[in-house]
């Protein structure tokens, strides 16, 4: 008798063979969830900082481009090098040539 309550027993506390199947596929599908979830988390982490960098990169780069820009616009450096390397020279008075508007007959 009392290894028949035993047998009843072990027969309570244990599940169904199916039963620990299905839960031994369900708590895999959920740990399977949980770590692709955490790679595709680590990923997008890896790829937001080469972004960020990307980012810092180009910005430097519109910085030096604006800063070129700038050097390259300077009044006082094109005149220099006008008057300098093209041997470019203001014009003389009498080099002047008025031009006026056919309505317009002359100075008034």
């Amino acid at each position: 008798m009392k290894q028949q309550e035993q047998t009843n027993n072990t027969k309570k506390a244990r599940l169904p063979g199916g039963m620990l199947v299905l839960l031994m596929v369900i708590v895999f599908i959920v740990l399977f969830t949980y770590l692709s979830l955490n790679l595709k988390t680590i990923d997008f982490g890896y790829e937001l900082q080469e972004l960020i960098e990307q980012k810092d990169q180009l910005q430097e780069e519109i910085d030096k481009l604006k800063s070129d820009k700038a050097r390259l616009l300077n009044l006082e450096r094109v005149e220099k090098e006008v008057t300098e390397k093209l041997g470019y020279q203001y014009p003389q008075p009498e080099q002047f040539i008025k031009v006026f508007d056919t309505e317009d007959q002359g100075p008034k």
